[in-house]
């Protein structure tokens, strides 16, 4: 390679770095080079700590039962290139024995790299930095070092290839990047697995399992997740218990809805149909979008079967709980209601002399639900839709930065340096163009989003029920029609792909899990889609007016089928219709996935769709936010009286706002874990409560069967 010095221009100069990084003095082989973390900034350290309360959190939730062990091997070959740390040579080749041979790398060589994806990531949280730059220490000198990935030439490797024992055979199987399959032509032999090992290519243990081959990884897969096991038998049970409720009430539960039995004169603040648009604005949103493809791309199109099984059960676990939210509410003076499980989980219990138990259900819930309320169910959703309100408005700038992005790909492997430079400066300059446009539209969107909140929110449920239910069906509307307008499109191929769903179901392979991956990861979905077992739903339902706690049990178990069984099911059949489950190019190559495949396959069938769906994701934000406040409302009253709620509602709107200008990190991953938390609390108490429910229910439907019931529609 040429040595060229390098223009000072071209990096960010480096005087005061080493307050950036600290290292410790440690024995090493000479020439080996040892990594330097940088001392991350306050904001990361707190980020940092949320991570690592999330890392807890997903053991604990997502510690996977019933799971097997396996072998695998990851090649990782890399060349490193060393210069020091003050120094704006080019970097030079270092070897094992820290010797520098003639081999440079100039910072356009650098650039070339890059843009073949031939270097490692570099530190992150070193700003002003190039993207493939790391700090270490060699021999006791500090040093600015890259790593340049090396593949292997026969049989073809790349680098990061992750290679599993095949024990039937004694190979090692490639790990493909589509749904995590294995590959069957693919293959590495124990010889040559062992010949890259000595050479030290081969990611190696820090406490391997046989220390003569401490290249040999482990991990655990398939498996069901504790938190899915706990709502899926939580909403098996029930609909065992209530003798299959969800199928032979469903007729009279649509009687409901549509008002038959509306009495004006009933205690509460909103009707049946209100109450069910406020719940299923909290639950129909980005799951329907994302998780339905989610879902479909890691476990195959059987994964829906299960999606659909798992939705159908869930319709009974939303009746029980929704009705104990009902049986169980406390009607305050002024009309107002405060229910959910932080009533029936203490009150309940109480009646059973289970009160001390049922107080610490509920304060669990509670705690859990007003953190959730400000990160997953607010500032995630303003971020979302943000996004999506930017995406929108730089349509045509977001299209020409994906074209640029090829052009250069295919300039970097002609190694034609001159093009590839001239690409990225007008890249560079795209980029800029595009961040100080985001610095704007998205603090006037906060803006105007919080106010829309706090006006919807400042006026309670009565408010949330009529937003909902305007809000609700129409972007249920909107997104459903634009689903069947692509399947009425391609009609003659809907049965087959029906057929393709029920035939997968039982036969399809997943991440690692094989059969059992489909399921985990068709019921996972379904769980964080529709929410049944969560106890949130209940919250919204035991503010309708009725006198009747079965009758709103009634109305709450069409939520699951709504969310998960109609609008997930019109998404999961435009995603096999176009075939975005599967898309070497969509998946692999450009690397889509959840929201953005969905875009994609709609864009496919109608070009203008991507714009409706980000009005729909601000649509079904902004409902799931006001929704989720309302929850988090009720959940702090329940902990620090009414005369709080005041501030609630400020620190929700603004909330708001900061969610959709500031990126939070682990904090909105550690709201999200406590949604999934909230199940532990409400279905341990809805299962000690469920005899109750039965026994309400046989009551009820007799009088039902009995023409009992004054009719008003």
């Amino acid at each position: 390679m040429r040595l060229v010095t390098c223009l000072t221009t071209a990096l960010i100069l480096t005087t005061g770095f080493c307050s950036l990084a600290t290292a410790q003095e440690s024995e090493s082989e000479p020439g080996q080079i040892v990594h330097v973390s940088p001392v991350p900034s306050a904001l990361q350290q707190v980020d940092g700590a949320f991570k690592h309360a999330v890392e807890v959190m997903e053991s604990v939730l997502f510690y996977r039962l019933g799971t097997s062990e396996r072998q695998y091997v990851v090649y990782e070959r890399g060349e490193a290139y060393v210069r020091d740390r003050f120094d704006f040579c080019p970097y030079e080749q270092v070897d094992p024995n820290g010797s520098f041979p003639a081999e440079t790398l100039d910072i356009d060589e650098l650039e070339l790299l890059l843009a073949k994806g031939r270097l490692v990531p570099g530190d992150p949280d070193l700003p002003g930095r190039d993207p493939y730059h790391r700090v270490g220490m060699l021999d006791r000198e500090p040093i600015e070092y890259v790593t340049v990935k090396m593949p292997y030439d026969e049989p073809p490797i790349a680098y990061g290839a992750k290679y599993v024992h095949d024990e039937d055979t004694g190979t090692w199987r490639l790990v493909t990047a589509k749904r995590g399959l294995l590959s069957e032509t693919d293959v590495l032999s124990d010889d040559l697995v062992a010949s890259l090992a000595a050479n030290g290519w081969l990611q190696t243990a820090e406490e391997p399992v046989d220390p003569a081959k401490p290249y040999v990884l482990t991990e655990r897969v398939g498996g069901i997740p504790v938190v899915v096991a706990w709502l899926s038998c939580g909403a098996v049970f029930f609909t065992l218990y209530m003798g299959f409720f969800n199928l032979w009430g469903f007729r009279h539960a649509i009687d409901i809805v549509r008002g038959k039995y509306d009495d004006p004169n009933d205690t509460g603040e909103v009707t049946h149909f209100q109450a069910l648009a406020s719940a299923l604005s909290a639950t129909v949103g980005l799951g329907n979008i994302a998780g339905v493809t989610i879902a479909m791309t890691l476990g195959g199109p059987g994964a829906f079967f299960w999606m659909l099984l798992c939705g159908l059960f869930g319709m009974t676990s939303k009746f029980v709980e929704c009705t104990l939210g009902q049986k169980y509410r406390h009607v305050k003076p002024d009309g107002t209601i405060l229910g959910g499980p932080m009533r029936y989980l203490s009150a309940g219990l109480k009646e059973m002399r289970l009160g001390l138990l049922g107080s610490f259900l509920s304060i669990v819930f509670a705690v859990m639900c007003i953190l959730a309320s400000f990160g997953g169910g607010n500032m995630f959703q303003a971020n979302q839709s943000g996004g999506a309100v930017v995406q929108m408005l730089q349509g045509a700038d977001v299209q020409r930065l994906s074209d640029l992005n090829a052009q250069i790909t295919a300039a970097a492997a002609a190694d034609d340096t001159a093009q590839l430079k001239t690409l990225q400066r007008e890249r560079q300059e795209l980029s800029d163009r595009l961040t100080r446009s985001e610095q704007i539209i998205k603090p006037v969107f906060g803006v105007v989003l919080a106010v829309l909140v706090a006006v919807v929110i400042i006026g309670g449920i009565k408010r949330i029920g009529a937003a909902a239910g305007k809000v609700v069906p129409t972007m249920c509307l909107m997104y459903v029609a634009a689903c069947l307008y692509i399947i009425g499109m391609h009609l003659p191929e809907v049965p087959g792909l029906v057929t393709l769903i029920f035939s997968d179901c039982f036969s399809g392979q997943a991440m690692g899990g094989g059969l059992l991956g489909v399921l985990v990861i068709g019921v996972q979905r379904a769980a964080f889609s529709n929410e049944a077992g969560v106890g949130s739903a209940a919250i919204a339902h035991s503010a309708a007016k009725t006198d009747e706690p079965i009758r709103e049990g009634c109305v709450a178990l069409l939520g699951p089928f709504i969310d998960t069984i109609v609008v997930c099911s019109m998404t999961a059949l435009v995603i096999l219709i176009t075939g975005a489950w599967d898309s070497n190019e969509w998946i692999v190559d450009q690397g889509l996935e959840g929201a953005a495949l969905t875009s994609k396959a709609f864009e496919s069938e109608i070009s203008w769709f991507p714009y409706v769906l980000s009005i729909a994701i601000v649509l079904f934000a902004y409902s799931t936010i006001i929704s989720w406040s309302y929850y988090g409302e009720k959940a702090w009253e329940s902990l620090f009286g009414p005369r709080s709620i005041p501030v609630y509602r400020v620190l929700a709107v603004t909330a708001v706002f900061v969610g959709t200008v500031v990126n939070l990190g682990s904090v909105l991953d550690f709201s999200d874990m406590m949604i999934l938390g909230m199940a532990f609390p409400n279905i341990a108490g809805v299962v000690l409560l469920a005899p109750r429910v039965k026994r309400d229910l046989a009551e009820y439907w007799g009088r039902y069967q009995a023409g009992e019931f004054k009719t008003f529609k």
